[in-house]
């Protein structure tokens, strides 16, 4: 037996990202190229779903882009609906939806906590709730949690580590309850991965530089390390774990 044979395989797998922009339109290519078919719901970035949509078939596989506030219970139902239409299940479901806000202690309100709550926590849970209807027993759910959490903390996002540390608890309790229908949940925690948009270029330098691991890597270095864990997920006979991506962090 060869351990390595059709390891990462992924041929008429359905694959459901939510998110389709900035890293996950490069997590649903690694993912199609492997086989997968690929779903992409977006909440505002109409354009780079279809794009990325298109641009996924010449790998031989079908797509679907489909437009989804996945904070919404009715929407993530209409979304699992829809996919259920064309491919009849989903294997796969890589929550990709998040924020990334400054909220400086003294400003913080109430909307800032709710949404951060919707995205990270509403965002996940709501199509978990409508996929796991759909999907056989041997498939994998995939969150992002945030290193941080496990290491050093730093200032101006609480609503950001609050919600995100209750995402790592929703897919905590969601393992026992998802392993009992024999699908697999886990969670990578990824150090910098991609600059935010609000960030400026000597920031991000900057934190970059505080690797401990002198080994220099770009961020679209970075990005396909994240894509390349996210395969491995798609395969790994694991649930109920974190899998931190910190580059030296």
């Amino acid at each position: 037996m060869q351990i390595m044979d059709g390891l990462f395989s992924l041929k008429g797998k359905t694959a459901w990202i939510t998110g389709g922009k900035r890293i996950g339109k490069i997590v649903a290519e690694v993912l199609a190229q492997h086989g997968a078919n690929i779903v992409v719901s977006y909440n505002k970035s109409e354009k780079e779903a279809e794009e990325t949509s298109g641009k996924l078939k010449k790998y031989g596989i079908e797509t679907l882009a489909i437009k989804a506030d996945v904070s919404s219970h009715e929407d993530a139902a209409k979304a699992a609906f829809e996919i259920r239409k064309k491919f009849k299940k989903i294997d796969i479901l890589v929550l990709m939806a998040s924020i990334f806000e400054h909220a400086r202690l003294e400003k913080i309100n109430e909307e800032d906590f709710i949404r951060n709550f919707r995205i990270h926590v509403l965002g996940a849970f709501w199509p978990i709730r409508e996929a796991m209807e759909i999907m056989p027993k041997g498939s994998h759910i995939i969150t992002i949690v945030e290193n941080d959490l496990m290491a050093k903390m730093y200032d101006k996002y609480i609503p950001y580590f609050v919600t995100k540390g209750a995402n790592y608890y929703l897919m905590r309790s969601l393992a026992f309850e998802l392993g009992q229908k024999g699908i697999f949940i886990n969670s990578i925690a990824p150090g910098p991965v991609l600059k935010p948009d609000h960030l400026k270029e000597s920031e991000w330098k900057k934190l970059r530089k505080e690797s401990a691991v002198n080994y220099p890597i770009t961020d679209e270095e970075a990005v396909n390390e994240f894509a390349k864990l996210v395969l491995y997920l798609s395969t790994a006979r694991s649930t109920g774990s974190v899998y931190p991506l910190d580059f030296g962090h």
